[in-house]
């Protein structure tokens, strides 16, 4: 491939036996990959915008930056359910990078300093992390935003880093 075109964002990753799966931000467009060799090896479609992706063990959950989460059938990624996310204020959009941990979905919220606890059943929020105290690259830059969340169930250390951060910060929770 030409190392000047221009491609698509890609967003949220989720791993599901030896393939890694990854969305296309706008184009209902996913890929495929090999764990191992990180090689493509297919690609699949969904509907709506793809904002971030995680496996909670039986189907995929998708966030499309809206408070609706979706989860997909991991074979036809149709749509099986929905569920809108909702704190004690309301709606809770902007829902961004997943990760299934434990039982709950964590979601960051786009260009907030929050990660929302969701239960995925009533899509309650349950707790939120303040991340605001992290360092960050460059404070001034707007674009500078938490944006990456990965966890470690044998450390049991959550991951957290951001768009053009040079850190990745280890947090403890729960405990």
């Amino acid at each position: 491939a030409d190392a000047g075109a221009h491609h698509p964002p890609r967003e949220g990753i989720a791993v599901l036996g030896d393939r890694l799966y990854q969305l296309e931000w706008k184009s209902g467009k996913g890929f495929l990959y090999d764990r191992e060799t990180f090689e493509r090896v297919g690609d699949f479609r969904y509907e709506g915008e793809g904002w971030g992706l995680a496996w909670d063990g039986s189907r995929f959950i998708l966030s499309d930056g809206t408070d609706r989460l979706r989860f997909l059938d991991p074979e036809t990624f149709a749509v099986v359910r929905t569920v809108n996310v909702r704190d004690h204020l309301g709606p809770v959009d902007q829902l961004n990078e997943l990760e299934f941990i434990e039982g709950k979905v964590y979601a960051n919220r786009w260009h907030t300093d929050e990660i929302v606890v969701i239960d995925p059943g009533s899509g309650h929020v349950e707790a939120v992390l303040n991340l605001a105290a992290l360092e960050r690259p460059r404070p001034s830059d707007p674009e500078a935003v938490l944006n990456g969340i990965a966890w470690d169930p044998e450390t049991r250390l959550l991951h957290v880093t951001g768009k053009r951060w040079t850190r990745v910060h280890l947090l403890r929770i729960g405990e």
